[in-house]
């Protein structure tokens, strides 16, 4: 008994020890952040530029007004985004066949503040999607993430073409919608994961093909596949996005800075700018589901 009460007496200060302590965390400087991914399609291209807030800040970003932003060519022919609605969305609709060519560098050059940043990206050759395939799945037990337990499984088929260092995204849409979550940021390095995979110039693998499967499909669902080439810089700047957008539980590792490749025209500035400028070319394919055309399991 005098044991059980010396672990009660024990325990019970242990708890007492307890304290909230509350301390005070300075907010960082403000950054000018710049979310410019062009594509070389014929639809209205946009730059959005907003301002960094604190990390524990639950607001959505302040609008980045009053910017002039222009994309230039290797030619020096410009392009002007305009900030039409005053929300930090600078949007500019290209004519047809007239605004990105493949294999040239283009510019993105942004004024904000007296301030002068710039930034280069490469539009590099993406292959044809020839076509999507889909067969009937069943799960054993039902899905964690809230999909269909039964319904089909796509893949979409296209060839990395020769030539080592071809860099690549996939993003698929189901009814139109968009799956895009850190989880699904789905990269290709050649037809492989990574580099030093020896898969130049072969169809990609499976996993790739199979990754706009974040849950099942159903019959007649509408399922549209996108693959947008990438400069190999952007290939590593998602793959870090994706792993600290996924970094957590006991095993997680220390938080990293993302790295940008946006820069102040003037070095020794000490205003600096984060986010991305990216251009694509962009394969796509849709189709409708037809459980009549699915194949049958494997």
């Amino acid at each position: 008994m005098k044991k059980i009460l010396s672990i009660l007496i024990v325990s019970a200060a242990l708890f007492s020890c307890e304290e909230v302590i509350d301390f005070d965390v300075k907010d960082g400087v403000n950054q000018l952040v710049v979310d410019a991914w062009l594509t070389d399609e014929d639809k209205e291209q946009s730059v959005k530029l907003t301002i960094s807030q604190p990390y524990f800040e639950d607001s959505a970003p302040r609008p980045a007004l009053g910017a002039e932003v222009i994309v230039y060519n290797k030619d020096s022919t410009a392009h002007v985004f305009t900030d039409p609605n005053n929300d930090g969305i600078y949007t500019y609709k290209p004519k047809t066949g007239k605004f990105l060519n493949e294999n040239e560098q283009v510019a993105l050059a942004v004024k904000y503040e007296n301030e002068q940043y710039y930034s280069l990206s490469q539009l590099k050759r993406v292959p044809k999607i020839d076509s999507i395939a889909y067969e009937v799945f069943n799960f054993p037990i039902t899905p964690p993430n809230g999909g269909p337990k039964d319904g089909f499984l796509a893949q979409f088929y296209a060839n990395d073409p020769v030539g080592e260092g071809d860099t690549y995204l996939v993003r698929s849409y189901k009814n139109d919608t968009l799956r895009f979550k850190p989880t699904d940021i789905s990269l290709a390095y050649d037809a492989g994961f990574s580099p030093g995979s020896k898969s130049d110039g072969l169809m990609f693998i499976l996993p790739i093909r199979q990754s706009l499967n974040q849950t099942l499909f159903s019959d007649k669902d509408k399922l549209k596949v996108e693959l947008f080439s990438i400069p190999t810089e952007a290939y590593y700047y998602l793959l870090q996005l994706r792993q600290e957008s996924t970094n957590g539980g006991i095993f997680a590792t220390p938080l990293s800075n993302i790295p940008t490749n946006i820069f102040n025209l003037n070095s020794k500035s000490t205003k600096k700018a984060l986010g991305a400028f990216i251009v694509s070319k962009v394969s796509t394919f849709e189709t409708v589901i037809d459980k009549n055309k699915a194949r049958p399991k494997q």
